[in-house]
Formats: structure tokens, sequence, C-alpha cells
């Protein structure tokens, strides 16, 4: 089962890089060839072994709640509301695609991975293929390869780098998301595999550096500085201070490789940066954002029942033109609360477990759980100001193996509590016997008086 994971990680690498699309068809790819068998075999392992148990039940019954809804919605709208321009068929793979398919991923890596070298090779894994990939990414700018990877021509895009896992903002966001894992994996490892590790994490910087993601650089800001608040008594000030001289080091040493394969990058910067997120009107300094999420709430307003319910799987994209560029309100607007509140469900507690684990963990797993919620709430921040489309499997996948290790590291921390409470030893109850003066009040037996019966 374990190659079969390490396998399906590696197919997404190699769709997405060397961008082969292993189309089988509408709907159906060479990814999921691979994911549908093994959640099925997962299934038929549980059933016939009789080991399941269900770990963490609010995430499970979060998604569960999340993908049924969505489902709801798709089929109402189908049948019986029919919005003008709703294609059905596209828009049922596009629910299985996007949500049900995130849901097998988490699914297949949160039960399947079992015990930490499960853990710690499919993380290496990942990070190795992020890795690579931004490497690639750099080469193919440099002229090395020729991957065919995307730079913006016209508009908001104009020369920025989209990377190998999307436009810009998507390839900026997992990069928020995956940086910290890529960190800790290079601080765990010994010799020379340290260098490619960090090779990888500065390719990855650089990359971020070249998509001009102003979403993924407040996510990277905002969020590793709130995860720093989250992990502070796990965190000592020097390490921290040390840290971050480190990061922006790193950050320095990237912006000067990103300036070299891109000579127009400063100004690239000067007018994203500083012309633009400093005009006076919100809507220039949002790139439009402001204005497209008023439009949003306006009409779900002209309509108060959508407040509540939504207006139904994907609807949005048939009225309007522009994307959310906000995930939340992207799932507010077709899901309503129930799918708003399903989502933030799942992101708080992944976060709270994260955190829970690392009181728990004083070894070898403790940094992960560190970069696990350092690259979530980076993520959590970059989806207020951006949607995320094709990466969501590396992230579910990243999501699932981690919180299996974390589930294990609190039940094992319980069980060890539970364990040295049992083998405490009770005090013996001691009785004091009263001498002396107390002894003396005691009344006598008068048979034990001499004489007394004479």
């Amino acid at each position: 089962m374990l190659i079969l994971f390490i396998g399906l990680i590696l197919t997404l690498y190699a769709s997405d890089v060397f961008q082969l699309g292993m189309s089988l068809g509408p709907g159906l790819s060479v990814k999921n060839a691979l994911l549908y068998p093994i959640a099925l075999g997962l299934i038929f392992r549980m059933a016939l072994t009789g080991r399941f148990r269900m770990r963490l039940p609010i995430i499970n019954m979060a998604f569960i709640l999340w993908i049924t809804y969505a489902v709801l919605t798709w089929i109402a709208c189908v049948t019986v509301i029919h919005y003008p321009g709703y294609n059905p068929m596209q828009m049922g793979i596009e629910l299985k695609s996007v949500l049900i398919d995130s849901g097998l991923f988490f699914f297949i890596y949160f039960y399947g991975s079992e015990g930490e070298g499960d853990f710690l090779l499919l993380t290496k894994t990942l990070a190795a293929c992020m890795g690579i990939a931004n490497i690639l990414t750099l080469a193919d700018l440099a002229g090395l390869v020729h991957l065919g990877i995307t730079v913006g021509s016209a508009g908001v895009e104009a020369g920025r780098v989209f990377g190998a896992f999307g436009n810009a903002n998507d390839s900026g966001a997992l990069i928020v998301c995956l940086l910290p894992m890529m960190v800790a994996v290079a601080t765990s490892s010994r010799g020379s595999a340290r260098l490619f590790w960090y090779a990888g994490a500065l390719a990855s910087l650089a990359v971020l550096v070249l998509t001009i993601s102003r979403s993924a650089y407040v996510g990277l800001l905002v969020g590793y500085a709130g995860a720093v608040w989250l992990c502070r008594r796990h965190l000592p000030t020097s390490k921290v201070m040390a840290w971050s001289v480190i990061g922006f080091t790193c950050v320095a040493i990237a912006g000067a490789v990103a300036a070299a394969l891109m000579p127009g990058l400063a100004q690239l910067f000067a007018e994203r940066l500083f012309n633009q997120s400093m005009a006076m009107s919100m809507s220039v300094a949002s790139s439009g954002r402001t204005t497209v999420w008023a439009d949003a709430l306006a009409l779900m307003m002209s309509h108060p029942l959508t407040l509540l319910t939504g207006f139904g799987w994907d609807v949005y994209h048939t009225m309007f033109v522009l994307v959310t560029h906000n995930y939340y309100l992207d799932q507010y607007f077709g899901l309503g609360l129930i799918g708003l509140f399903s989502f933030i469900t799942i992101e708080y507690q992944t976060i709270t477990t994260a955190a829970r684990a690392i009181a728990a963990e004083g070894g070898a797993l403790r940094p992960y759980m560190i970069a696990f919620v350092f690259g979530m709430l980076g993520l959590v921040v970059c989806l207020f100001f951006g949607n995320l489309d094709k990466p969501w499997c590396y992230v579910w996948v990243y999501v699932g193996l981690t919180m299996r290790a974390a589930s294990d590291i609190i039940e094992k921390s319980q069980k060890s509590t539970l364990t040295s409470a049992r083998r405490i030893p009770l005090k013996p109850v001691t009785v004091r016997t009263r001498v002396g003066a107390n002894a003396a009040r005691m009344p006598r037996d008068p048979r034990t008086v001499s004489g007394g019966g004479r």
C-alpha cells in the first residue's frame, strides 16, 4: 500500500511538472485510475480486518457534511432551479474532481499511512517533488530545460511566473503551505542529503518571489507570524530570532537569483507592491478584489435565502466573469453557511490537532508538527485573498498524512499518561496509637486491676 501512496504522489508530480495531462476521458485521468482503486482497496482491507476506527471524528464529519451538501445543491441546481448556463455534466465533473477527490486524498493518506516510518517517507517524497519541481522551474527560466513554464504576458499576470502548479497565485499559495515542511525535512537530515533539501527549499523561495503573488506574500508574513505566536511555548525567542535572520537572508538570496533570471523583476515589484498596493482606491490596491466581493455579496443580499443556503455548487461562475479571489467567499456564495463552516472547521481542527501534537511530542516529529502549523496558517491567510484550484490534491495529501501522525502522537501520549497514573502506588493508611497522657484517660478493665474481684 505504501508503494501505491508514493506512486500516486509521483503521478501527480509528473502530470503537473511535465504537463502530461494523462486524461483517460471526461472527468477521468491516470490520477483517478490510481486514486479510486487505492481508496477501494483501503476500504476492503478495513472491512476484512475489522480494524477501522474513526480518528479525529470532527474533521471526518466536516468532510462528509461538506461533500454531501455540495452534492445536494448540485442535484437541486440540475433538477429544480435550472440556472441559465449551468451545465450539469460539466459542474458534476467539477464537483467530483475538486471536492470528492479532495476528500478521497485526505481519506486514503489519513487512514492508509501507519507509523512514523510511513509518515517520514511520504513527507520526504512530497518535499522532494516540490523541491525538484521548483528547481526545474528555475532551470526552464534559465533556458537549461524546456518544460513550457508559463510566464504571464498581459494584464495583471504580465511578467509573473506561474510555476508548475497552476497560476501564479496557486503556485505561491502551495509554496507557502509546504515550505516549512521542506525546511523541517532539511533540518532533520544529515550529511550531503541536507544540501539537496536546502537547495529545494531555496529554489521554492525563489519561485515564490517570481510569482509576485501579493496574497502569497501576505500569507507568508501574517500566517507565519501567527504560527510563531501559537507555538511560542515551544519556540525559544533566540531560535525565532535566528530563524528570522536566516529567513531574510534566504529571501535576499532568492531575490537575487530571481532578478538574474527575470531582468524586469524590480520594475514589476515596484508596480505591484508599491504603486498598486498604495493606491488611494481600495479597488485598485486590491486588484479589483473589493469590487468583486461587494458585487457577490450584493447579489446574495438581493436573494436573502442564499445568505443561509448559498446559490448552489459552482453557480458563481455562471453569474460572474472574474473569480472571487477569496476562497471563503467562493464557498459561502455556492454552499452557504454549511459549506463555509465545514471548511473552516477542517482548517481549525487540523491546526489545533497539530498544536496538541507539538505539546505531546518531544521527539523527531515535533519539527514536522510545528512546520504544519506554519504552513496551514500561511495557507489560511492566502485563501482570504485568492482561490486555490490545481494544488488542492497536494494540500490534502499533506493534511491527511500529517493528521494521522498527529493523532498517533496524541493517542500515544494519552496512553502513556494513563499507564503512569495506574502505576502510582497508593499510600498505606497508618493508625497511630495514642500514648502518654491520652492513654491514661482510657477506661481500664476492672478485671485487670489487682484484687479488684476479692
